[in-house]
């Protein structure tokens, strides 16, 4: 089977990855997508929007644009509890995990999805913790308000004392009870590389799937994250093997910019299908970045691009 190329849902949705999400069902539809990304935003959404008629509606949108669920995610918000030292916390989110794979069972999708998750004691001048890595880029991303003051260093704050091991130990057994649930409803779980996470870069990903110890463990690259950490993309790849389930797709610039359509940057995406390829990858390619004043053109040109890559 050929590599398919699908749309995050939260690429259409302004100003964040908030519901509803039937206008971009309709926008990746129209343009002739094979699939769309969708998740579930806050632990209120799973009552709240992803109730069991809402769940039929936009299993009808699908099948009307012929779109597959090319994997089910789950926001930060809602699964921060992985890598906490506090039992309610963890079990808000383990309980969470499973709604989450309820959704996803009744749109027809068998891949979950989280980001790596960062302890919240450990804290920066933003909010959302993967994205400190440059210090003063006006004008870069509207969301990160606080670094828009000059800075001469980066600083983070860990709380007095600081045992890594403790946390590390605490995500590994709480990624594993998540990992045997969704081995119950027959699902693979795609962890996903953000800087300053829990598992940040290529090799902590496998670190983790390995200490999990489950089967169906696996990961989600999204390539922007690894790029701007200078991970060279075919090797991460080449990596995961069998391991990769997923793949995020958005360009940089190797400079500030990581929030680039694709081919608008200076990645090498022929490599990077190349390799894909070398695996034996036939998952999907799945277009993810925000703040576009041009999506449609973009999003379109990503499309018959990659269309073109993957047939060469």
């Amino acid at each position: 089977m050929a590599m398919k190329v699908g749309c995050a849902a939260w690429t259409w949705t302004e100003p964040a990855h908030n519901p509803p999400y039937e206008g971009a069902i309709r926008s990746v539809g129209e343009l002739g997508f094979d699939g769309i990304e969708l998740i579930l935003r806050d632990f209120e959404d799973i009552k709240g929007y992803w109730t069991p008629e809402k769940r039929k509606e936009i299993k009808r949108m699908l099948g009307h644009y012929g779109l597959e669920v090319s994997q089910f995610a789950m926001f930060q918000n809602v699964m921060d509890g992985l890598a906490s030292l506090d039992e309610q916390r963890i079990r808000r989110s383990v309980d969470a995990f499973k709604a989450g794979c309820e959704i996803s069972a009744d749109l027809g999708c068998s891949i979950v999805n989280f980001v790596s998750p960062w302890p919240d004691v450990i804290t920066a001048p933003n909010s959302y913790l993967p994205e400190y890595y440059y210090i003063n880029v006006p004008g870069v991303d509207p969301r990160i308000r606080a670094l828009q003051t000059f800075q001469t260093k980066l600083k983070y704050k860990f709380p007095k004392p600081f045992d890594w091991e403790r946390y590390w130990e605490s995500h590994v057994d709480a990624v594993r009870q998540v990992t045997r649930t969704a081995k119950e409803y027959g699902f693979r779980l795609a962890i996903e590389n953000h800087a300053n996470t829990m598992t940040p870069h290529t090799d902590s990903v496998i670190r983790l799937c390995e200490e999990v110890g489950e089967d169906n463990i696996g990961a989600n690259l999204d390539t922007v994250w690894a790029y701007l950490q200078r991970e060279y993309l075919p090797w991460s790849i080449h990596k995961y093997g069998r391991r990769l389930y997923h793949v995020h797709m958005r360009d940089g610039d190797g400079l500030a910019a990581y929030n680039l359509p694709v081919g608008y940057g200076n990645t090498d995406w022929e490599a990077v299908i190349k390799s894909l390829k070398n695996i034996g990858y036939d998952g999907y390619l799945s277009l993810e970045w925000a703040h576009d004043s041009e999506k449609t053109r973009h999003c379109t040109e990503a499309l018959q691009y990659l269309r073109t890559l993957i047939d060469a």
